[in-house]
């Protein structure tokens, strides 16, 4: 059987913080440890080599059960990673007093476990952990019948016990409706941008119209359903292009977080990306300094100690550096975006396995479209291949059919004639395949056809002028025109019509809105 990396890649995935508990939980075991030397010799390789490392300690006698001793790594590993997840997260320290208190249980010291029950039962209502509470609650109900039986006054009954229960399996079913809206809702918004049609405007209120039916109907039982409700509005009306709605939710979702503290440890990744959403409403709006100030407030959270895990700094990371590009590409700034590209690229050699396709879509559509801002055509078609050449399934086909309609505008820019009539063809192929097609989609192709496959003579800037004008036509319907949120076909044609470079060509755009 071919080794795997598994071990490999947990060690290479370990933050400094979580490899310092690691060595120090390791150095309170006395004499030599094999598994330590197994430690250091695979965190020192860039790419996993079981042979190398067996070869390395060939003279060792640990080597011939060596499988016995990568176990044994790996075990002292998610062991450490229990440790420091228990002196990070509240979820995991009160599932570890729950436990104690079980141990209390079994020595008969009541007094003891009641003292420790309220303590962890105020911090479990406090991050309002549910199913925790429900395993306090059935201690609790042991512990008020054993103290009955030594005598010692309580103050709760059974049937108040009994309440509570209900009361958390209230919540639980309050909270789970939203979630499961959200779940119809994140499947659709993996799928796309921004609605393109009038069945994807259906499917989105339809979600809407359920969310707001059953918060009407039953409210908000936690907090969490209250930051679940509002992030389906944010993501919806983001769906719908309903910008002053989007606004409205993510501001409100955030100060609800920021109110109670402790819930954005249970729910970081809402604070984190809600964010993330309020800096695409500034581009928009034209409020570029709130959305620098925004863009600023997301990278520092990576230095909080609450963000730490792996997906949080990740989700920063795609958060952060897309949506700075995206700000900078919005003003027609493509040469500070440029700036950024760097950063993004560092944070893909460290993260890119680890990254979901959604958000690798997006990073590469956006440095693509950063590159064609600054004119450097072969780059930007490169990150353009890595959309085209994978097959995503039915994960993001917005970003992949404009990224097709671009791909043919790079190579004209190129001038790669000799291959622009293949692609074309393909391209064409490629959209009568499409089980939905789009108006702009055809007039594109068809006075493409007329600027690029066509001999390129002094009437092509008539050509330019009367494809902007069908354009214009076509993006009267609100569906049709949302294609400009991926590409600024507009911006491009005016280029050309005027002999301006394409950011030259957004800025005075944006001006003139």
């Amino acid at each position: 059987m071919k080794p795997t990396n598994q071990l490999f890649e947990i060690i290479k995935s370990l933050t400094p913080e979580e490899e310092k508990k690691f060595k120090s939980l390791s150095s309170l075991q006395q004499g030599d440890k094999n598994y330590i030397k197994l430690y250091n010799f695979i965190q020192s390789q860039d790419n996993y080599d079981e042979e190398t490392v067996k070869n390395h300690f060939k003279n060792e006698t640990f080597v011939q059960h060596f499988a016995s001793e990568k176990n044994q790594l790996l075990h002292h590993i998610l062991k450490s990673l229990r440790f420091h997840r228990q002196e990070t997260s509240a979820s995991a320290k009160i599932d570890e007093e729950i436990k104690n208190i079980q141990l209390l249980f079994n020595k008969s010291l009541y007094k003891q476990s009641r003292k420790q029950l309220s303590l962890i039962k105020k911090m479990a209502q406090d991050y309002e952990l549910f199913y925790s509470l429900l395993e306090i609650v059935e201690l609790e109900k042991v512990l008020i019948d054993m103290e009955a039986h030594f005598g010692d006054i309580n103050y709760r009954t059974l049937d108040e016990l009994i309440e509570e229960e209900n009361n958390l399996f209230n919540k639980i079913e309050n909270y789970a409706a939203y979630e499961l809206q959200l779940a119809k809702l994140n499947a659709l918004s993996s799928r796309l941008m921004i609605a393109r049609s009038k069945e994807d405007v259906k499917e989105i209120n339809d979600i809407l119209k359920e969310t707001k039916r059953f918060s009407d109907q039953e409210g908000f039982l936690s907090n969490k359903s209250k930051i679940i409700f509002l992030f389906i509005t944010g993501v919806a009306n983001m769906l719908l292009n309903e910008m002053e709605e989007v606004h409205k939710s993510f501001s409100e979702l955030i100060i609800e977080l920021e109110n109670k503290p402790e819930i954005i440890s249970e729910m970081p990744y809402y604070y984190i990306v809600s964010h993330g959403y309020l800096v695409r409403y500034c581009a928009i709006k034209k409020q570029y300094n709130d959305g620098l100030k925004m863009i600023d407030k997301l990278k520092s959270l990576a230095l909080n100690e609450m963000f730490k895990a792996t997906d949080l700094q990740i989700t920063i990371f795609t958060q952060s550096y897309i949506t700075e590009m995206v700000l900078y590409s919005y003003i027609g700034q493509h040469d500070k975006a440029t700036h950024v590209i760097p950063f993004v690229i560092k944070g893909l050699d460290k993260y890119e396995a680890k990254i979901n396709n959604e958000d690798l879509v997006r990073i590469y559509h956006t440095i693509s479209m950063v590159y064609f801002g600054v004119g450097e055509y072969n780059k930007s078609l490169l990150w353009l291949n890595k959309i085209i050449n994978t097959n995503y399934d039915d994960l993001r086909q917005d970003i992949i059919r404009i990224s097709k309609l671009i791909n043919l505008i790079v190579h004209f820019e190129l001038g790669n004639d000799d291959l622009l009539t293949y692609i074309y063809k393909s391209s064409v192929r490629f959209f009568n395949q499409q089980e939905k097609q789009y108006k702009f989609e055809s007039v594109f192709l068809d006075y493409f056809k007329k600027i690029a496959l066509s001999k390129r003579d002094s009437k092509q800037k008539e050509t330019y002028i009367k494809f902007k004008e069908e354009l214009e036509k076509v993006f009267k319907d609100k569906y049709e025109k949302n294609a400009l949120e991926y590409f600024n076909f507009y911006a491009w044609l005016d280029s050309k019509i005027h002999n301006i470079s394409f950011a030259d060509a957004i800025k005075i755009r944006r001006q003139n809105i």
